[in-house]
């Protein structure tokens, strides 16, 4: 699974890393209007705010990438799935905590 993972390139790797990152932290931010501390700004506009961006920078890559497995061969075929699979995982767990954290505010 790891050699998997790291031979979907750096960039990618880099941009899972920012998921897995904003996962972790995302149940313990709490959206607010008008933050007074640091701390308050970046859990409670930051973190929450850059999860939906991270989001839909991973569905433009999985866009991208059954673009290029449409023209490519199968051993090309076999990596952009893979590459498909990983952000597909990666990217919905990114945005079910996202709407875990936001359940209060958005659905009041």
């Amino acid at each position: 699974m790891y050699q998997s993972w790291k031979s979907l390139g750096l960039l990618r790797n880099m941009l899972h890393l920012v998921a897995l990152l904003l996962i972790l932290v995302l149940p313990f931010a709490d959206p607010m209007w008008h933050p007074e501390t640091v701390y308050e700004l970046f859990m409670g506009a930051i973190i929450p705010a850059t999860a939906p961006i991270v989001f839909v920078v991973i569905m433009f890559d999985v866009l991208m990438s059954s673009v290029m497995k449409s023209g490519y061969e199968s051993d090309e075929t076999l990596y952009f799935g893979r590459v498909i699979k990983w952000h597909l995982a990666i990217g919905f767990t990114l945005l079910a905590m996202w709407f875990l954290s936001f359940t209060d505010a958005l659905f009041l």
